[in-house]
């Protein structure tokens, strides 16, 4: 009996110390099937069948909604850069999972039971970090290569100076200047190790420290017990992040037919992606979410799924190993979400048994706890049987048992005096930090205004010393223009002169020619006047030679003649007289 009342003392004494002793942050939750995200996110948004991915959730969100970028901002954590969401649905859809852009509905979420900090690409460049959803099917290793083309709408631009902003949504790049600033980043390679399970990190702490000039503080991730929205405490990030595992027979209560209500509905488009990035239309969501929720749903686009099977018991055992469903590091297989056709995925029966040692392990404890359970039910068993026992020794198992209950209330009293006062010191403690908190968020803001104001003055600074460049190049380009003006003046004029003083020469030697030329002609008009001459006087001294020897010849001839005339007799006086009539 003494034995009995031990155990039951024991027992009790642990109760009591599980339920008020603190939870142990862990990298891992408890497991639960892949039903909790049909049931628990049911209730904001509608879930539609398509065609390649199987059931995917369409969120009722705002307009200008987008993936990691609408009510949320970043913080490190162990896991690198983790996106916290203001949205009672983001520990699901921005944890586990893949989005994806539909032309017809919008952003759509494909479920996966592998959780990580974020599942998005990261950039950087020219003061910029850069942030997009990665899309189903695309795994870590994929995502940080340069080979996956993520389109320009999906991202997201802030100021490297406000990455740890809670109010990061305000410091959007608009959608019309992204593609300028996506020409000017490059790929951040940061992969996260821990437990032999990759992450995506992001900008590591020491960029983060560099760019915005103070330490960013690292939180420690915790996990809650139930789902609901992300909750940032002191150094701890609150976060519902249990093991998934896989029931090929969890389906969600209600399943619109994504193609049948398309081509019913076909004016009712949700969004459109276009270069101001994605424009949605709430009406035709409401449509949408009143189509899936109606009291009697349109059987043509609406399946009900009232299969008592739906879902699995849900078990939160916490002493789960590394060898858990939701921490593989392959590509996400959408397949094993959806037990009804959908080009060729068919679940099969090896999803449920990826971790056989895992399954063997918990049958051991649900037989080991169902053991106990019986051992405690037998030696209940004989204490009711006591009736045959001494009235005095059940009076003092009575008075001993009561002695131990008042015991274990005093105990049970004490811990709650205790566990409230450390709960007050911890509200103080939060009190306090949330003091330091804000007032460490209103000097980096602050400071942040202060850089602000720093920026502006060296873009203003910058501006001016671009106007001052470019007053200076275009000086100089007066200058060199006036230079080359001047220049080209100058070899104008030179041009001009040069041509002037060819003309001028080419006159002269037209001139010296022209007085060649007369002088030539003079010259030989000289000496054809002088050949003339020559010529006149040959004619001359040939004339006289002629005459002469005409002379000559009369000479002779009267000599002859005279000769004669001795030679003849009594010729003198006849000769004298033809002499005489001669003369």
């Amino acid at each position: 009996m003494k034995i009995l009342n031990k155990i039951w003392g024991i027992g009790l004494l642990a109760l009591l110390l599980t339920a008020f002793s603190p939870r142990q942050a862990s990298a891992q939750g408890g497991y639960v099937s892949n039903q909790v995200f049909y049931d628990e996110l049911s209730p904001y948004g509608t879930w539609v069948y398509d065609d390649r991915y199987g059931d995917v959730w369409i969120p009722d969100a705002e307009e200008g909604f987008s993936p990691y970028g609408s009510r949320g901002h970043w913080v490190l954590t162990e896991y690198g850069n983790t996106w916290v969401s203001d949205y009672p649905w983001g520990w699901a859809t921005f944890h586990y999972g893949r989005w994806f852009f539909d032309d017809y509905y919008g952003w759509m979420w494909v479920p996966d039971n592998e959780w990580g900090p974020a599942w998005v690409n990261w950039r950087q460049g020219g003061g910029y970090y850069g942030w997009a959803p990665l899309s189903p099917g695309i795994n870590i290793n994929v995502s940080i290569g340069s080979n996956y083309n993520v389109p320009d709408y999906y991202w997201n631009y802030a100021p490297e100076v406000y990455i740890n902003s809670p109010r990061i949504y305000d410091y959007y790049v608009p959608r019309t200047q992204v593609v300028r600033i996506i020409n000017r980043t490059t790929i951040i390679n940061n992969t996260v190790v821990i437990n032999n399970r990759n992450y995506i990190g992001g900008p590591r702490y020491d960029d983060i420290r560099r760019v915005t000039r103070n330490a960013p503080q690292i939180y420690r991730v915790n996990d809650s017990r139930r789902p609901g929205a992300i909750n940032v405490n002191n150094n701890t990030v609150n976060i519902y992040r249990p093991n998934i595992t896989i029931n090929k027979n969890a389906r969600p209560s209600r399943v619109v037919d994504g193609r049948a209500y398309r081509d019913a509905n076909p004016g009712n488009r949700i969004a459109v992606s276009n270069r101001r990035g994605i424009e949605n239309n709430r009406a035709n969501t409401e449509k949408l979410i009143q189509a899936a929720r109606s009291e009697k749903p349109d059987d043509k686009f609406v399946r009900v799924n009232n299969d008592s099977r739906r879902g699995m018991p849900r078990s939160n055992d916490n002493n789960r190993d590394a060898g858990s469903p939701n921490r593989n590091n392959g590509t996400p297989d959408n397949s094993s979400w959806n037990g009804r056709g959908g080009q060729g995925r068919q679940p099969s029966d090896q999803q449920n048994d990826q971790n056989p040692a895992r399954r063997q392990q918990s049958e051991e404890q649900m037989q080991q706890r169902e053991a106990r359970r019986q051992q405690m039910d037998q030696n209940r068993t004989p204490r009711g049987l006591d009736a045959g026992q001494d009235q005095p020794q059940r009076d003092q198992q009575n008075q001993e048992r009561e002695q131990r209950r008042q015991q274990m209330q005093q105990q049970w009293n004490q811990q709650r005096q205790q566990q409230g006062q450390q709960d007050q010191q911890r509200q103080q403690q939060q009190q306090m930090q949330e003091q330091q908190r804000r007032g460490q968020e209103q000097q980096q803001r602050q400071q942040q205004q202060q850089m602000d104001q720093q920026l502006q003055q060296q873009q203003m600074q910058d501006q001016q010393r671009q106007q001052q460049q470019r007053q200076q190049q275009q000086d100089q380009q007066r200058q060199q223009q006036m230079e080359q003006q001047r220049r080209g003046q100058e070899q104008q004029q030179r041009q001009q002169q040069m041509d002037q003083q060819r003309q001028q020469q080419q006159q002269q030697m037209q001139r010296d020619q022209q007085r060649q030329q007369q002088m030539d002609q003079q010259r030989r008009g000289q000496e054809q006047q002088q050949r003339q001459q020559q010529q006149q006087m040959e004619q001359q001294r040939q004339q006289q030679q002629r005459q002469q020897q005409q002379d000559q010849q009369r000479q002779q001839q009267m000599e002859q003649q005279r000769q004669q005339q001795q030679q003849q007799p009594g010729g003198d006086g006849g000769g004298r007289g033809r002499r005489g009539i001669g003369r």
